[in-house]
């Protein structure tokens, strides 16, 4: 009977011990393993594509927040509170949308972001048709931002569960289907929902996503699938805790200090650029020539695109490059490789973050500097830098998650630091809002020229280098501990 089954470890921390995570299963097990060829699991893939490339609506709030400002007369504080309502929204639910794929699979996550998009979208257009208060847009706001984080959620995990092999590529195609969802919507609602004269039909807008999301969730909701499920279905219910809210895996996370200052660099490089994203539209808006001129010489749809592909790409790279220069992960405790007589490069992933965090810092210094708005044909470098930098750490920031700590919890694991972009969007936005506001001249509907965004810029710059300093000193300190990222 022996010769019949094989000892496999699950996907948890390398820093815990394993003395008792080994047990013997059927051979059919090592199937989990790799990424699965049936057509169970292509369908999936496909499915969490199909969920990606939809989920991002609400990245292109910038082509319409300078209308909340024109026809409903919101101030830029009450605009801020709408796009912070939406990052609230998509972050501080994430550890229990994350344990509901860990516990009851990514299709019932699915599911539940019908329930979200179609009233909050709903919501927002009415509230916006008929003016009413700008808390009522908050609220709707408040909804779009949990459907976003949950359709898109659900798709992250279930490749990061199916395909264990090729952690990087495997996080990195949804993400990327993520940064292209809002690439395709903007190129489609600005030439689409448009009236004669050009000006975005925002109502209509609303509209075709309450409708489109919610036929999206529910396809999700029938065609994702983990691949594992049935095989570890058995084993979990011997478990002494494994269905309790927290277990043990991820109450050794939250006691790890380490995951505290890895998270706090999340915020420090995240919060910048959600709260330059949320407010691209408004910041264009200040480079316009004169106080009277109502437009911008640079096109906001195009600056949103311009995010949109550079984010993908970068994520598809990062992604790629470090799966192949990053050292092995020890976590999967499979049978070695055969030696090769080639020797490849290595790079730890953290050295890959820290470029491209650089790189977002590049781009917010030609804001804090005044290049921009002295120069305003040279926007698109700034949307392009902070495009690249924030789509890479939102692909190796969970990678670092899922080699750290492992996969069997990433769900969870991840939501908890992906709270942290949420408080850096409130703290960013609002020193943005707050600069903008106090900038309007009298008499004028808002705030034209570089004191508009000069302190605001200069802070989340400052912020980007802090958090690099702060990763450095974590990346030594895994180092000696024997942890390979």
């Amino acid at each position: 009977m022996a010769s019949d089954t094989i000892p496999t470890v699950r996907e948890t921390s390398p820093l815990l011990l394993r003395s008792d995570t080994s047990t013997s299963v059927p051979r059919r097990s090592i199937l989990s393993w790799r990424p699965p060829k049936s057509w169970s699991t292509a369908l999936s893939l496909l499915s969490a594509l199909n969920n990606c490339l939809w989920a991002g609506s609400v990245l292109i709030f910038s082509l319409y927040a300078p209308l909340f400002n024109e026809r409903l007369h919101y101030r830029q504080m009450q605009i801020n509170a709408v796009s912070v309502a939406t990052e609230l929204g998509m972050y501080l639910p994430v550890p229990i949308f994350g344990f509901i794929c860990d516990r009851y699979g990514p299709s019932r996550l699915s599911l539940l972001s019908t329930a979200f998009f179609g009233p909050g979208y709903a919501l927002a257009a009415l509230a916006y048709q008929r003016q009413w208060d700008y808390r009522l847009m908050v609220v709707a706001f408040g909804l779009v931002g949990m459907g976003t984080s949950s359709m898109y959620f659900s798709g992250v995990t279930t490749c990061a569960k199916n395909f264990t092999g090729r952690r990087g590529l495997a996080l990195a195609v949804p993400i990327a289907a993520f940064g292209l969802s809002s690439l395709w919507q903007a190129q489609v609602v600005s030439r689409v929902f448009v009236d004669a004269a050009g000006v975005l039909l925002v109502e209509r807008v609303f509209l075709f996503f309450a409708v489109s999301l919610v036929l999206v969730g529910l396809v999700g909701s029938v065609g994702l699938r983990v691949a594992t499920d049935d095989e570890d279905e058995g084993e979990e219910e011997d478990d002494g805790d494994e269905k309790d809210w927290v277990n043990a895996d991820t109450r050794a996370f939250l006691k790890d200090k380490n995951m505290w200052w890895f998270a706090t660099g999340v915020f420090l490089v995240t919060g910048p650029g959600e709260a330059f994203i949320n407010n691209m539209g408004t910041l264009i808006q200040t480079l316009r020539p004169t106080p009277t001129t109502s437009i911008s010489t640079v096109d906001p749809a195009l600056q949103v695109s311009f995010i949109a592909l550079t984010s993908t790409l970068a994520r598809l790279v990062a992604g790629s490059v470090s799966d192949y220069l990053a050292p092995p992960t020890p976590t999967l405790h499979l049978a070695p490789a055969p030696k090769s007589h080639r020797r490849r490069p290595t790079c730890s992933r953290m050295s890959i973050l820290f470029l491209f965090a650089l790189l977002m810092f590049l781009g917010l210094s030609l804001v804090a500097s005044g290049t921009i708005h002295r120069t305003p044909s040279l926007f698109w470098l700034v949307s392009t830098s902070i495009g690249a930098g924030y789509g890479a750490v939102f692909c190796l920031a969970p990678t670092v998650v899922s080699v750290v700590w492992g996969t069997k919890n990433f769900g969870t694991n991840w939501g908890i630091v992906t709270m942290t972009p949420a408080l850096g969007a409130v703290v960013y936005g609002c020193l943005f809002a707050v600069e903008f506001d106090n900038g309007v001249a009298e008499g004028m509907p808002s705030c034209v020229g570089f004191h508009c965004a000069r302190w605001s810029f200069t802070a989340m710059a400052g912020s980007v280098i802090a958090a690099v300093g702060g990763w450095a000193w974590v990346w030594g300190k895994w180092r000696r501990a024997g942890v390979l990222v």
